[in-house]
């Protein structure tokens, strides 16, 4: 009987055949819900030859970044404070990738899974820029507009800014698609933009702007992309917006409340500019939104002693100051320098998160997060 059984219960090759695509439709579901941090991956292809097939194969990974909105995960923060021994690049939790950015580059912008650089030479010749992808360690070098090589190289700014998206902002994997390079710099009344195409490999003509306000200056420091506009911070109370398509620029007012105040650009879910505002007096915050009419609308103010873990600090009032120091341009993330340490700034939850990095970053300098989809190599 127990033959009789045993034979029942036995499975032949065309059965089993047959439940391979269900099996491999299954195991691809389960996949697709994998958190869309590198790390994870990159173990989930250790696992065995079957899975690395999968989670390496392009079809996969297009579904893959799909299910996860085309938002790609924060990997960690680049900055420029450069000591001995002081790594570059600071993972955020559950990462462990660290990435070796050469002292005498200077990081300009990150954005859609690259880095701009700005590489200083040793000697006397020209800096070179550097479109860098840190995960697949590509770099490629572009020379400098000529009508910019004599002005200070420390009051340049930059955006490096993927062509291969929609006009909604969505972006996957962008590190084989066409790029622009957008320089700017200048102190009013005028202003000058250089644009570099990949697709080309040549810079367009610069281009002059004479609407900078008295006593603006264009602040090195990054700025956001919101659909076709790059929106840049401006010293003051305004922000210079640059048409990529139409090379047309305008400029924007803060809203009153926010004048001579510390502010963030930030990109908003929804493709919409937004503008985070400290105020050091009050030691809070306050999130402004721009709509299509043009008006700027207040969303809300939050206290920061408040909140975990900084409502547990003294409350002095030399202790209270808060400086911002970054954006993500995906996540509705920001980050902020106090000194009890910095911290993420989560805009929807409004959650602190508070960095562990090296002591010598509690300076409060820019921070350049980096933001990426991870393909294991096969």
């Amino acid at each position: 009987m127990s033959d009789v059984v045993s034979l029942r219960n036995q499975t032949s090759p065309a059965e089993l055949d047959n439940d391979l695509p269900v099996l491999a439709d299954t195991r691809t579901e389960i996949l697709l819900r994998v958190p869309p941090q590198p790390h994870s991956l990159l173990r989930v292809s250790q696992v065995c030859r079957s899975w690395r097939r999968l989670v390496t194969d392009p079809s996969f990974l297009r579904s893959f970044r799909a299910y996860h909105n085309d938002t790609p995960p924060l990997v960690g923060v680049f900055h420029n404070n450069v000591y001995e021994g002081v790594q570059r690049f600071t993972p955020t939790a559950g990462e462990d990738r660290v990435f070796d950015c050469p002292a005498h580059w200077r990081v300009l912008d990150s954005r859609h899974g690259r880095v701009l650089c700005l590489a200083m030479a040793r000697d006397a010749a020209p800096p070179l820029l550097v479109v860098w992808d840190p995960l697949t360690r590509r770099c490629e070098q572009i020379q400098m507009p000529p009508d910019l090589t004599v002005y200070d190289y420390g009051k340049l700014s930059g955006a490096v800014v993927c062509r291969a998206g929609g006009g909604d902002g969505q972006h996957g994997d962008c590190r084989s698609g066409p790029f622009l390079v957008v320089l700017l710099i200048g102190r009013e009344p005028r202003a000058l933009v250089s644009v570099y195409t990949s697709k080309t490999g040549s810079w367009g003509e610069v281009i002059p702007f004479d609407g900078l306000p008295t006593w603006s200056d264009i602040v090195p420091t990054p700025g956001v992309v919101v659909k076709n506009t790059l929106y840049h911070p401006v010293s003051g109370c305004h922000i210079l917006a640059f048409d990529l398509e139409s090379k047309a620029f305008a400029m924007i007012p803060h809203p009153p409340e926010a004048e001579w105040m510390d502010v963030q650009v930030v990109r908003l879910d929804g493709g919409r500019l937004g503008l985070v505002v400290a105020d050091i007096f009050d030691f809070s915050l306050q999130l402004w939104a721009r709509e299509d009419a043009g008006d700027w609308v207040q969303h809300w103010t939050v206290q920061l002693d408040t909140l975990e873990p900084l409502k547990l600090q003294p409350r002095a009032g030399d202790l209270r100051d808060v400086k911002l120091i970054g954006a993500c341009d995906y996540g509705n993330v920001i980050f902020l320098w106090t000194r009890f340490g910095s911290f993420m700034f989560h805009l929807d939850t409004m959650e602190l998160e508070k960095l562990s990095y090296d002591s010598t970053m509690m300076l409060g300098g820019t921070l350049y997060p980096y933001e990426s989809f991870f393909a294991p190599s096969r």
